[in-house]
């Protein structure tokens, strides 16, 4: 059973089961640094100190206030804040429902997953679920964790919900996109040879595939230290200045993997590799494929053109 967060009910109109939240992500294989004494060689931890007389004010002296005036403070005890609950501190009351796809993704925080809590809520929870699914719509409620409330988006997953919260309004930045005053000013031929790319890298999203190069680099600096391995510093190219737009693209479609393709609708024929011939998607127009073609004899990315000899 995973651990569960939150506990109360989801509700929708007068029907309710009783559910439980659990976190949908994790960060427990993170390699986390600690503060260390580099003179002794021992952890360092915080203490809290009071502001005006410098005592070391120990956990249990903690309390909580407001400050309502500069250096006045309304108290606030444990028991006070247990107190004060809303309908969303239990309950999960979803008031409407929307297309999944109206909801822009700049929104979407942290994903847990929902669970019916016994087997009394099962039944009613895959009701909710499957009523929600069938009609193609998620649902918003609020929900209050650690202190705060927020408004959240939950939508069918296999055989249980995911919950995901929301950024209110005023936590998200609008964009600053420079305006586009001339939609057909960007080159044609330029635009199809940068869609060739795009479509022969398409492929299915598998998270699997990802790794974390930073952490992995770092596990490894921490390997060669307890081994007494001396680690090479790691350094990357900085891209090429790119000069001429057209020629970058063209090269970068000989690397976009058409020559596999090519090698393939042979079928069996030898190819010289050493002109390597390029494959447009059917639908291209005659400019793009004359342009993709002159790839071959393009000088590099950020060079200069040669001159023809003078005859």
């Amino acid at each position: 059973m995973p651990r569960a967060t939150w506990n109360g009910h989801l509700r929708l109109s007068l029907v309710s089961c009783p559910v439980y939240l659990s976190p949908a992500t994790t960060e427990t294989k993170r390699i986390r640094l600690n503060q260390i004494n580099s003179e002794t060689g021992n952890r360092v931890r915080q203490q809290l100190v009071d502001e005006e007389t410098g005592d070391v004010v120990e956990r249990s002296q903690v309390a909580k206030g407001y400050e309502h005036d500069r250096g006045q403070y309304v108290m606030i005890d444990d028991e006070e804040l247990k107190e004060l609950q809303v309908e969303s501190s239990k309950i999960i009351n979803l008031t409407q429902f929307v297309d999944r796809e109206e909801v822009d993704p700049v929104y979407l925080d942290a994903p847990y997953y929902v669970y019916p809590d016994g087997k009394l809520a099962v039944e009613a929870f895959r009701v909710i679920g499957q009523a929600m699914a069938a009609k193609g719509l998620s649902g918003i409620g609020k929900v209050t964790l650690s202190s705060r409330e927020r408004l959240v988006l939950i939508e069918p997953r296999g055989s249980g919900l995911l919950m995901s919260t929301l950024r209110s309004a005023d936590e998200v930045r609008p964009a600053e996109f420079a305006e586009v005053t001339d939609a057909n000013g960007i080159d044609p031929d330029m635009l199809s040879i940068a869609e060739t790319i795009i479509e022969r890298r398409k492929g299915a999203f598998d998270p699997v595939d990802f790794r974390d190069s930073y952490q992995d680099a770092l596990r490894g600096l921490v390997e060669n230290k307890l081994k007494g391995i001396a680690t090479a510093p790691r350094t990357f190219a900085e891209p090429a200045k790119v000069i001429d737009l057209m020629e970058a693209l063209k090269r970068s479609l000989v690397e976009s993997g058409a020559l596999p393709a090519v090698e393939k609708a042979k079928r069996g024929r030898k190819v010289d590799r050493s002109q390597p011939q390029l494959l447009m998607p059917v639908g291209g127009t005659g400019k793009a494929k004359k342009l993709a073609a002159e790839a071959k004899a393009a000088p590099a990315v950020g060079q200069p053109a040669r001159r023809k000899k003078a005859s």
